[in-house]
């Protein structure tokens, strides 16, 4: 199934991509959202009681996605309040801090934020002193960036940690910019780092940051970018980016899944290599400026697909019949995991399987298939068939088996007409998930596949 460019932009347009940073520039609350319930209306109220009236403001992206987030921030084991906010649409977006003092909140500390939106909020401790730190993505509109700024809880009261890196051009330090950002202890120095992809689409160009917390010329904590290394610049937007372990010793880097054009998906991985004391993106050729080794033709991202605890990657081929000139391609699937050893980055082949992204489901390919089975899927019907494949004949005359999604309302009808056929061989009931139910049918006279092995190749995605 190719990927189409229109669904991507799409995504971008109403997501707030974090590779362009769109939003509503004239900061307009389209839809305000339902009052918090539970502790988060405690917050709220405690904090009306402060400031008077406002507006929450919520983040677009990453795993806080509340106008209230409550997490420890003086390292008391006691949660405390994290709040952004508007006073008005004349003001920029705020955040405010809220402590539990004898079991009812008090607003200790508030500072006025860098943006018009808040893009994404994360935690860690970028300094080594056991407490997390607050580190807010801000989108500005008069550029249409992302930049990066940190912020500290001292003695109840909001400091602004600096993320800086240098300008040659303009010969002065400037607010990072990013398309996207992850903060782990990545060099094992016991203080967290934040890696920082950023896409310039207008030069197709790509970078990745190291950002370490130091102490500035005031004597005051600061983060700067340590170490810079090239990222595939011709990525429109990463559909899912995270922190994992990438490969079985222990080494743990970010991933990146992006949109290449309107038919590729590839893979990146940044790690910190400890050996060589540099940043790293293995897959990127310096030579020909992008990535190309782990291209794929469908909208899969990377897992680790056996459960082993190491991420691999699914890199695509076409099937039997198919070529790029085909107008509904489909693809076998192969996953890897990666090595980093001596001679660089090796590729090491874990499974193979047809995979039905409209279904979310996927079959494992045998190696006796090789060469002689290619499928086709009918989408509309929900359908996904296999067929022997001969290349001196039609490519999809001699079927071996499909498997049809059903409503559970559907299944059932259907298997009452299927009557002591049901269960014999020729039609199995493969898995169930919530109200759908997916079935094989296989055709009588062929040998490639019984029913107790077929519903051990199929696999909810």
């Amino acid at each position: 199934m190719r990927i189409r460019i229109a669904a991507v932009i799409a995504a971008v347009l109403l997501t707030v991509s974090p590779m362009c940073g769109c939003s509503n520039p004239a900061g307009g609350e389209l839809m305000r959202p339902p009052y918090p319930a539970g502790e988060e209306k405690n917050i709220q109220e405690q904090l009306t009681k402060s400031l008077g009236s406002f507006v929450l403001k919520y983040p677009k992206s990453g795993n806080y996605r509340s106008a209230i987030i409550q997490t420890d921030l003086t390292g008391d084991k006691k949660k405390d309040a994290l709040v952004f906010y508007r006073k008005d649409e004349s003001t920029p977006v705020s955040l405010a801090v809220l402590c539990q003092k004898d079991g009812r909140w008090q607003l200790v500390s508030r500072k006025e934020g860098e943006g018009g939106e808040v893009e994404r909020v994360m935690f860690g401790d970028i300094n080594g002193d056991g407490v997390s730190e607050i580190i807010v993505g801000w989108t500005i509109y008069s550029t249409g960036l992302n930049i990066i700024l940190a912020y500290g809880l001292k003695e109840s009261s909001l400091s602004v940690i600096d993320v800086k890196e240098y300008s040659e051009a303009k010969s002065s330090n400037i607010p990072v910019a990013y398309s996207d950002m992850q903060v782990y202890d990545f060099d094992n120095d016991g203080s967290d780092e934040i890696i920082a992809s950023y896409v310039n689409l207008s030069e197709g160009t790509g970078t990745a940051k190291l950002i370490e917390c130091h102490l500035g010329v005031d004597n005051q904590e600061t983060m700067s970018v340590t170490d810079t290394t090239p990222l595939d610049g011709n990525v429109i937007y990463y559909n899912e980016t995270k922190v994992a372990k990438l490969t079985d010793d222990n080494n743990v880097g970010v991933v990146l899944d992006g949109y290449k054009d309107n038919s590729t998906v590839i893979t990146e991985y940044i790690y910190w290599d400890a050996s060589e004391g540099d940043l790293k993106t293995p897959f990127y050729n310096v030579e020909e400026q992008t990535v190309t080794s782990t291209a794929r033709h469908i909208n899969i991202a990377s897992r680790d697909i056996d459960f082993d605890g190491v991420i691999d990657i699914p890199v695509t081929e076409y099937l039997p019949g198919y070529d790029e000139t085909s107008e509904n391609p489909m693809y076998l699937t192969t996953w890897y995991s990666i090595d980093f050893g001596s001679d660089g980055c090796q590729f090491i082949n874990k499974k193979k399987n047809v995979i039905n992204t409209s279904e979310n489901y996927s079959i494992t390919w045998q190696s006796s298939w090789n060469g002689n089975v290619t499928c086709r899927l009918d989408e509309n019907n929900r359908l996904l068939y296999f067929y022997r494949y001969q290349k001196d004949r039609f490519a999809f005359s001699e079927e071996l088996f499909r498997i049809k999604v059903f409503t559970q309302k559907e299944w059932n009808k259907e298997a009452a007409g299927l009557g002591e056929s049901m269960g014999k061989g020729g039609v199995i009931e493969l898995a169930q998930d919530g109200d759908t139910v997916y079935a094989a049918f296989l055709s009588p006279e062929q040998n490639l596949a019984d029913a107790a092995s077929l519903q051990s190749y199929f696999s909810l995605m």
